[in-house]
């Protein structure tokens, strides 16, 4: 006699559902923080170096340069977004 067993598995879904309660992960909401660095090519670049190498941001996250129009930017701020905005003078030569 010959016995033949056979296994069905289950749909995605169920695999998926059941993974998702045996493995239950936190959801982490962000809330995005924009930088914007505008000055002198060289000390633009010097600063995303030195907030590269503090650990805050790495230095491919940075979009290229952008030339500034003359006629100035405009910020599109989302819902309840505020502006603060720091200079610093540096010395030159």
């Amino acid at each position: 006699m010959l016995q033949t067993q056979s296994f069905c598995s289950p749909p995605a879904t169920e695999v998926a559902q059941a993974l998702l309660l045996n493995n239950p992960i936190a959801v982490v909401r962000h809330r995005r923080l924009r930088h914007y660095l505008v000055g002198a090519p060289d000390n633009v670049q010097q600063a995303i170096d030195r907030l590269h190498l503090l650990g805050y941001l790495e230095r491919i996250s940075w979009s290229h340069a952008i030339d500034i129009p003359a006629s100035g930017l405009i910020i599109r701020p989302d819902v309840g977004d505020v502006l603060r905005y720091s200079q610093r003078d540096r010395l030159v030569g």
